[in-house]
């Protein structure tokens, strides 16, 4: 399976990297290679993340990587995993993808 970032998961996760960053420059670049790194799970095991319970799609997925959800889409038919998102947990999840 190949591994691709859309934009707005990129843009995502750098605002998160830069309000982590306000405090910690070190921790924030660290936080942002480890939760990159997790994703490398997903190559060998696309459906080790859990079923995203707000939509109950089969094919959208989340890794949660302490108080965040990674969500992604797998594509079987492209061999391909697209990161779609990343979230606080907090937050509300966006309505549709």
């Amino acid at each position: 399976m190949e591994i691709i970032w859309t934009k707005q998961a990129l843009s995502k996760l750098n605002k998160f990297i830069d309000y982590i960053a306000r405090d910690d420059a070190a921790t924030a670049e660290k936080w942002g290679m480890d939760l990159i790194e997790k994703t490398d799970q997903l190559i060998e095991h696309p459906e080790s993340g859990r079923i995203v319970p707000e939509y109950n799609d089969p094919s959208l997925r989340e890794l949660v990587f302490g108080n965040y959800r990674l969500i992604y889409r797998i594509r079987k038919d492209e061999n391909t995993i697209y990161i779609q998102t990343v979230w606080h947990v907090r937050q509300q999840p966006p309505e549709i993808f």
